[in-house]
Protein backbone atom coordinates (compact mmCIF):
# COMPACT_ATOMS: atom_id res chain seq x y z
CA UNK A 1 0.00 0.00 0.00
CA UNK A 2 1.24 3.80 -0.82
CA UNK A 3 2.70 5.71 1.69
CA UNK A 4 -0.93 6.81 3.63
CA UNK A 5 -1.90 10.65 2.70
CA UNK A 6 -3.08 13.20 5.38
CA UNK A 7 -5.79 14.45 3.11
CA UNK A 8 -7.86 13.53 0.03
CA UNK A 9 -9.72 16.72 -1.47
CA UNK A 10 -11.42 17.95 1.41
CA UNK A 11 -11.39 14.29 3.47
CA UNK A 12 -9.34 13.46 6.03
CA UNK A 13 -7.86 9.99 5.58
CA UNK A 14 -8.16 7.61 8.55
CA UNK A 15 -6.60 4.38 7.63
CA UNK A 16 -6.06 2.19 4.61
CA UNK A 17 -8.62 -0.58 3.64
CA UNK A 18 -7.37 -2.33 0.32
CA UNK A 19 -5.56 -1.94 -3.00
CA UNK A 20 -6.16 -3.44 -6.26
CA UNK A 21 -4.77 -2.82 -10.11
CA UNK A 22 -6.31 0.38 -10.45
CA UNK A 23 -5.72 2.20 -7.24
CA UNK A 24 -6.70 2.58 -3.59
CA UNK A 25 -9.26 2.56 -1.43
CA UNK A 26 -9.41 4.39 1.94
CA UNK A 27 -11.55 5.32 4.97
CA UNK A 28 -11.93 8.48 5.08
CA UNK A 29 -14.05 11.21 7.32
CA UNK A 30 -16.28 14.51 6.23
CA UNK A 31 -15.23 16.38 8.98
CA UNK A 32 -17.58 18.70 7.96
CA UNK A 33 -20.60 16.00 8.07
CA UNK A 34 -18.79 13.79 10.69
CA UNK A 35 -19.06 11.14 8.41
CA UNK A 36 -17.35 7.98 7.62
CA UNK A 37 -16.87 8.08 4.06
CA UNK A 38 -14.95 5.32 1.42
CA UNK A 39 -12.53 7.28 -0.41
CA UNK A 40 -11.47 4.97 -4.10
CA UNK A 41 -8.41 6.81 -5.73
CA UNK A 42 -6.87 6.15 -8.88
CA UNK A 43 -3.52 4.77 -8.58
CA UNK A 44 -0.36 6.86 -9.33
CA UNK A 45 0.77 4.70 -12.36
CA UNK A 46 -2.40 5.29 -14.19
CA UNK A 47 -2.47 9.20 -13.73
CA UNK A 48 -1.36 9.92 -17.45
CA UNK A 49 -3.94 7.61 -18.91
CA UNK A 50 -6.96 9.28 -20.46
CA UNK A 51 -8.58 6.04 -20.61
CA UNK A 52 -8.45 4.62 -17.39
CA UNK A 53 -9.12 8.10 -15.73
CA UNK A 54 -12.67 7.91 -18.19
CA UNK A 55 -13.40 4.31 -16.97
CA UNK A 56 -12.61 5.24 -13.05
CA UNK A 57 -15.20 8.48 -13.50
CA UNK A 58 -17.84 6.01 -15.18
CA UNK A 59 -17.99 4.55 -11.87
CA UNK A 60 -18.79 8.13 -10.10
CA UNK A 61 -20.96 8.93 -13.26
CA UNK A 62 -22.71 5.77 -12.63
CA UNK A 63 -23.79 5.79 -9.25
CA UNK A 64 -24.48 9.92 -8.88
CA UNK A 65 -27.19 8.58 -11.67
CA UNK A 66 -28.90 6.68 -8.83
CA UNK A 67 -30.38 6.90 -5.21
CA UNK A 68 -31.05 3.96 -3.53
CA UNK A 69 -30.75 1.99 0.07
CA UNK A 70 -29.75 -1.44 -2.15
CA UNK A 71 -26.50 0.72 -4.35
CA UNK A 72 -24.00 2.29 -2.91
CA UNK A 73 -23.79 6.03 -2.47
CA UNK A 74 -21.41 8.22 -4.21
CA UNK A 75 -20.79 11.54 -2.15
CA UNK A 76 -18.32 13.58 -3.89
CA UNK A 77 -16.33 13.02 -7.26
CA UNK A 78 -12.72 15.18 -7.08
CA UNK A 79 -9.47 15.04 -7.90
CA UNK A 80 -6.36 14.74 -5.49
CA UNK A 81 -2.98 14.88 -7.27
CA UNK A 82 -3.59 14.82 -10.81
CA UNK A 83 -5.84 11.43 -9.94
CA UNK A 84 -9.44 11.14 -9.82
CA UNK A 85 -11.32 10.06 -6.90
CA UNK A 86 -14.61 9.12 -5.37
CA UNK A 87 -16.14 9.73 -1.72
CA UNK A 88 -18.57 6.87 -1.29
CA UNK A 89 -21.06 5.38 1.65
CA UNK A 90 -18.75 3.22 3.78
CA UNK A 91 -20.16 -0.28 4.20
CA UNK A 92 -19.90 -1.51 7.14
CA UNK A 93 -20.56 -5.07 6.70
CA UNK A 94 -19.17 -8.07 4.48
CA UNK A 95 -19.41 -8.92 1.10
CA UNK A 96 -21.09 -11.99 0.11
CA UNK A 97 -17.91 -13.37 -1.95
CA UNK A 98 -16.29 -12.97 1.54
CA UNK A 99 -19.29 -14.97 3.32
CA UNK A 100 -19.08 -17.88 0.91
CA UNK A 101 -15.27 -18.21 1.07
CA UNK A 102 -14.89 -18.04 5.11
CA UNK A 103 -18.18 -20.22 6.08
CA UNK A 104 -19.27 -22.16 2.72
CA UNK A 105 -23.24 -21.96 1.40
CA UNK A 106 -25.70 -20.00 2.16
CA UNK A 107 -29.07 -20.86 2.92
CA UNK A 108 -31.68 -21.04 0.14
CA UNK A 109 -33.99 -18.79 1.63
CA UNK A 110 -31.61 -16.47 2.67
CA UNK A 111 -29.73 -16.96 -0.87
CA UNK A 112 -33.08 -15.91 -2.31
CA UNK A 113 -33.51 -12.70 -0.04
CA UNK A 114 -30.07 -11.38 -1.23
CA UNK A 115 -30.78 -11.90 -4.59
CA UNK A 116 -33.91 -10.29 -4.14
CA UNK A 117 -32.44 -7.57 -2.64
CA UNK A 118 -29.51 -7.10 -5.62
CA UNK A 119 -32.06 -6.90 -7.88
CA UNK A 120 -34.13 -4.37 -6.27
CA UNK A 121 -31.11 -2.22 -6.75
CA UNK A 122 -30.40 -3.46 -10.33
CA UNK A 123 -34.06 -2.73 -10.95
CA UNK A 124 -33.10 1.18 -10.06
CA UNK A 125 -29.94 1.26 -11.88
CA UNK A 126 -32.12 -0.12 -15.20
CA UNK A 127 -34.14 2.91 -14.74
CA UNK A 128 -31.68 5.28 -14.74
CA UNK A 129 -30.02 3.31 -17.98
CA UNK A 130 -26.84 1.57 -16.53
CA UNK A 131 -26.27 -1.78 -16.59
CA UNK A 132 -23.51 -3.08 -14.52
CA UNK A 133 -22.22 -5.32 -16.23
CA UNK A 134 -19.92 -7.03 -12.97
CA UNK A 135 -22.59 -8.70 -10.67
CA UNK A 136 -20.68 -11.18 -8.69
CA UNK A 137 -21.18 -12.37 -4.87
CA UNK A 138 -17.87 -10.25 -4.07
CA UNK A 139 -19.47 -6.75 -5.33
CA UNK A 140 -22.72 -7.75 -2.75
CA UNK A 141 -22.17 -6.39 -0.11
CA UNK A 142 -24.26 -7.28 3.25
CA UNK A 143 -24.33 -4.41 6.02
CA UNK A 144 -24.49 -4.65 9.37
CA UNK A 145 -27.42 -3.25 9.39
CA UNK A 146 -29.18 -5.94 7.56
CA UNK A 147 -29.37 -4.78 3.88
CA UNK A 148 -27.84 -6.21 0.29
CA UNK A 149 -25.71 -3.31 -1.45
CA UNK A 150 -24.82 -3.32 -4.92
CA UNK A 151 -21.01 -2.24 -5.19
CA UNK A 152 -18.31 -1.80 -7.88
CA UNK A 153 -19.97 -0.19 -10.97
CA UNK A 154 -16.77 0.48 -12.33
CA UNK A 155 -17.58 -1.73 -15.44
CA UNK A 156 -20.82 -0.23 -15.92
CA UNK A 157 -22.39 1.16 -18.91
CA UNK A 158 -25.05 4.00 -19.42
CA UNK A 159 -27.44 2.27 -22.01
CA UNK A 160 -27.00 5.71 -24.42
CA UNK A 161 -23.23 5.97 -23.63
CA UNK A 162 -20.99 4.95 -26.85
CA UNK A 163 -19.08 1.41 -26.25
CA UNK A 164 -15.56 3.38 -28.02
CA UNK A 165 -13.64 2.57 -24.70
CA UNK A 166 -14.17 -1.77 -25.03
CA UNK A 167 -12.56 -2.98 -28.19
CA UNK A 168 -15.12 -4.36 -30.61
CA UNK A 169 -15.43 -8.18 -29.70
CA UNK A 170 -13.79 -8.32 -26.53
CA UNK A 171 -16.06 -8.62 -23.56
CA UNK A 172 -14.73 -6.98 -19.63
CA UNK A 173 -16.47 -8.72 -17.25
CA UNK A 174 -16.02 -11.78 -14.63
CA UNK A 175 -15.78 -14.90 -16.31
CA UNK A 176 -17.73 -16.88 -13.59
CA UNK A 177 -20.79 -14.93 -13.72
CA UNK A 178 -21.00 -14.00 -17.70
CA UNK A 179 -23.26 -13.51 -19.72
CA UNK A 180 -23.08 -15.36 -23.29
CA UNK A 181 -24.04 -12.31 -25.11
CA UNK A 182 -21.53 -10.31 -22.76
CA UNK A 183 -18.79 -12.96 -23.68
CA UNK A 184 -20.10 -12.76 -27.53
CA UNK A 185 -18.86 -9.21 -27.44
CA UNK A 186 -22.46 -8.34 -28.31
CA UNK A 187 -24.45 -4.80 -26.76
CA UNK A 188 -25.71 -6.12 -23.38
CA UNK A 189 -28.66 -5.01 -21.34
CA UNK A 190 -30.11 -5.43 -17.55
CA UNK A 191 -30.81 -9.30 -18.86
CA UNK A 192 -27.16 -10.07 -18.84
CA UNK A 193 -26.89 -8.70 -14.76
CA UNK A 194 -30.32 -11.20 -14.69
CA UNK A 195 -27.91 -13.74 -15.78
CA UNK A 196 -25.64 -12.87 -13.33
CA UNK A 197 -27.49 -12.80 -10.57
CA UNK A 198 -28.94 -16.19 -11.45
CA UNK A 199 -25.00 -17.61 -11.47
CA UNK A 200 -24.20 -15.70 -8.02
CA UNK A 201 -26.89 -17.71 -6.58
CA UNK A 202 -26.09 -21.01 -7.63
CA UNK A 203 -22.62 -20.11 -6.13
CA UNK A 204 -24.60 -18.99 -3.01
CA UNK A 205 -26.27 -21.47 -2.68
CA UNK A 206 -24.14 -24.96 -3.60
CA UNK A 207 -20.69 -23.62 -2.83
CA UNK A 208 -19.09 -23.31 -6.42
CA UNK A 209 -19.80 -21.26 -9.56
CA UNK A 210 -22.14 -23.02 -11.86
CA UNK A 211 -19.73 -23.63 -14.23
CA UNK A 212 -16.44 -24.72 -12.40
CA UNK A 213 -15.79 -28.47 -11.87
CA UNK A 214 -12.81 -27.81 -9.57
CA UNK A 215 -9.98 -29.58 -11.98
CA UNK A 216 -7.48 -28.21 -13.56
CA UNK A 217 -9.83 -27.73 -16.95
CA UNK A 218 -11.25 -25.39 -15.01
CA UNK A 219 -8.87 -22.66 -16.93
CA UNK A 220 -10.16 -19.06 -18.36
CA UNK A 221 -11.40 -20.54 -21.54
CA UNK A 222 -13.13 -23.39 -20.45
CA UNK A 223 -15.28 -21.27 -17.97
CA UNK A 224 -16.17 -18.89 -21.18
CA UNK A 225 -17.18 -22.16 -23.37
CA UNK A 226 -19.55 -23.76 -20.78
CA UNK A 227 -21.36 -20.33 -20.68
CA UNK A 228 -21.71 -20.50 -23.86
CA UNK A 229 -22.76 -24.60 -25.15
CA UNK A 230 -22.68 -26.69 -21.97
CA UNK A 231 -25.96 -27.76 -20.41
CA UNK A 232 -26.84 -25.48 -17.42
CA UNK A 233 -26.54 -27.07 -14.04
CA UNK A 234 -29.34 -27.38 -11.59
CA UNK A 235 -29.41 -26.93 -8.02
CA UNK A 236 -32.14 -29.59 -7.29
CA UNK A 237 -29.91 -31.81 -8.96
CA UNK A 238 -26.78 -31.00 -7.26
CA UNK A 239 -27.65 -30.46 -3.74
CA UNK A 240 -30.41 -33.46 -1.83
CA UNK A 241 -33.99 -31.74 -1.00
CA UNK A 242 -33.39 -28.34 -2.86
CA UNK A 243 -36.20 -26.16 -3.40
CA UNK A 244 -37.76 -27.15 -6.21
CA UNK A 245 -39.35 -23.51 -7.20
CA UNK A 246 -36.25 -21.39 -6.70
CA UNK A 247 -34.01 -24.19 -8.63
CA UNK A 248 -36.09 -24.05 -11.17
CA UNK A 249 -36.20 -19.81 -11.31
CA UNK A 250 -32.30 -19.78 -11.30
CA UNK A 251 -31.72 -21.91 -14.17
CA UNK A 252 -33.82 -19.89 -15.70
CA UNK A 253 -32.10 -16.61 -14.76
CA UNK A 254 -29.13 -18.55 -16.05
CA UNK A 255 -30.81 -18.92 -19.81
CA UNK A 256 -28.64 -18.55 -22.86
CA UNK A 257 -31.15 -16.85 -24.41
CA UNK A 258 -31.90 -13.19 -22.80
CA UNK A 259 -35.90 -13.18 -23.69
CA UNK A 260 -36.23 -16.46 -21.53
CA UNK A 261 -34.81 -14.45 -18.62
CA UNK A 262 -37.45 -12.66 -16.10
CA UNK A 263 -37.32 -9.39 -15.56
CA UNK A 264 -36.43 -8.10 -12.71
CA UNK A 265 -40.29 -7.15 -11.39
CA UNK A 266 -41.18 -10.78 -12.02
CA UNK A 267 -37.71 -12.11 -10.48
CA UNK A 268 -38.24 -9.64 -7.43
CA UNK A 269 -41.98 -11.21 -6.92
CA UNK A 270 -41.17 -14.12 -7.17
CA UNK A 271 -37.84 -14.26 -5.01
CA UNK A 272 -40.03 -12.48 -2.62
CA UNK A 273 -42.40 -15.25 -2.31
CA UNK A 274 -39.82 -17.80 -2.01
CA UNK A 275 -37.77 -16.26 0.69
CA UNK A 276 -40.82 -15.72 2.86
CA UNK A 277 -41.60 -19.28 2.45
CA UNK A 278 -38.31 -20.75 3.01
CA UNK A 279 -37.80 -18.49 5.76
CA UNK A 280 -35.21 -16.02 4.41
CA UNK A 281 -33.38 -13.39 6.16
CA UNK A 282 -30.08 -11.46 6.37
CA UNK A 283 -27.64 -11.16 7.22
CA UNK A 284 -27.84 -14.56 5.59
CA UNK A 285 -26.61 -18.37 7.43
CA UNK A 286 -24.58 -20.57 6.06
CA UNK A 287 -25.54 -24.25 6.34
CA UNK A 288 -23.99 -27.75 5.59
CA UNK A 289 -25.52 -29.22 2.17
CA UNK A 290 -25.38 -32.84 1.13
CA UNK A 291 -24.58 -33.14 -2.50
CA UNK A 292 -25.80 -35.53 -4.89
CA UNK A 293 -23.81 -37.30 -8.01
CA UNK A 294 -24.90 -34.59 -10.17
CA UNK A 295 -25.43 -34.95 -14.08
CA UNK A 296 -25.10 -31.15 -14.46
CA UNK A 297 -21.54 -31.45 -13.37
CA UNK A 298 -20.59 -34.10 -15.44
CA UNK A 299 -22.29 -32.19 -18.27
CA UNK A 300 -20.13 -29.25 -17.71
CA UNK A 301 -17.82 -29.95 -20.63
CA UNK A 302 -20.11 -30.47 -23.57
CA UNK A 303 -23.86 -29.16 -25.18
CA UNK A 304 -26.81 -31.07 -24.72
CA UNK A 305 -29.25 -31.69 -27.30
CA UNK A 306 -31.62 -30.55 -24.44
CA UNK A 307 -30.55 -27.10 -24.22
CA UNK A 308 -29.70 -26.21 -28.01
CA UNK A 309 -32.53 -24.26 -28.35
CA UNK A 310 -31.90 -22.12 -25.50
CA UNK A 311 -28.70 -21.00 -27.36
CA UNK A 312 -28.74 -17.36 -28.72
CA UNK A 313 -30.13 -17.45 -31.99
CA UNK A 314 -27.41 -17.38 -34.95
CA UNK A 315 -24.96 -18.81 -32.18
CA UNK A 316 -22.62 -20.73 -34.24
CA UNK A 317 -19.22 -22.98 -33.34
CA UNK A 318 -17.35 -20.35 -35.03
CA UNK A 319 -19.12 -17.65 -33.03
CA UNK A 320 -17.93 -19.79 -29.52
CA UNK A 321 -14.53 -20.33 -30.85
CA UNK A 322 -14.65 -16.26 -31.45
CA UNK A 323 -15.52 -15.49 -28.04
CA UNK A 324 -13.46 -17.89 -26.44
CA UNK A 325 -10.73 -16.02 -28.39
CA UNK A 326 -11.21 -12.80 -26.77
CA UNK A 327 -11.14 -14.06 -23.34
CA UNK A 328 -7.81 -15.80 -24.32
CA UNK A 329 -6.71 -12.05 -25.00
CA UNK A 330 -8.50 -10.89 -22.07
CA UNK A 331 -6.90 -13.43 -19.49
CA UNK A 332 -3.46 -12.88 -20.87
CA UNK A 333 -3.63 -9.64 -19.06
CA UNK A 334 -5.88 -6.76 -20.67
CA UNK A 335 -8.84 -7.87 -17.70
CA UNK A 336 -6.91 -6.98 -14.88
CA UNK A 337 -6.36 -3.34 -16.01
CA UNK A 338 -10.27 -3.31 -16.83
CA UNK A 339 -11.37 -4.84 -13.82
CA UNK A 340 -11.81 -1.89 -11.41
CA UNK A 341 -10.91 -3.82 -8.37
CA UNK A 342 -10.28 -1.34 -5.93
CA UNK A 343 -10.40 -4.19 -2.39
CA UNK A 344 -8.87 -7.61 -1.94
Amino acid sequence: MAELPDMIGHFKVVGALGKGAMGEVYEGRDEGLGRRVALKILGAKHRESTEFKTRFLREGRALAAMNHPNIVQIYAIGEHERRPFLAMEFLDGEDLGQCLKKRGPIHPGDAAEAIRQSAIGLREAQRAGVVHRDVKPSNLVVTSAGEVKVTDFGLAKALQEDLSITATGVFVGTPDYLAPEQAMGEEVDARADVYALGCSMFHMCSGHPPFRKGGQDDHYTAVVRRHLKAERPQLKLEIAGFDEDLSDLCRRMMSRRPDVRPSFDELIEKLGAISKRLGGQIPPRNIDIELLKSQATDATNTATEADDDDAPKGMSQKTVAVAVVAGVAIGAGVMLAVMMAMSN
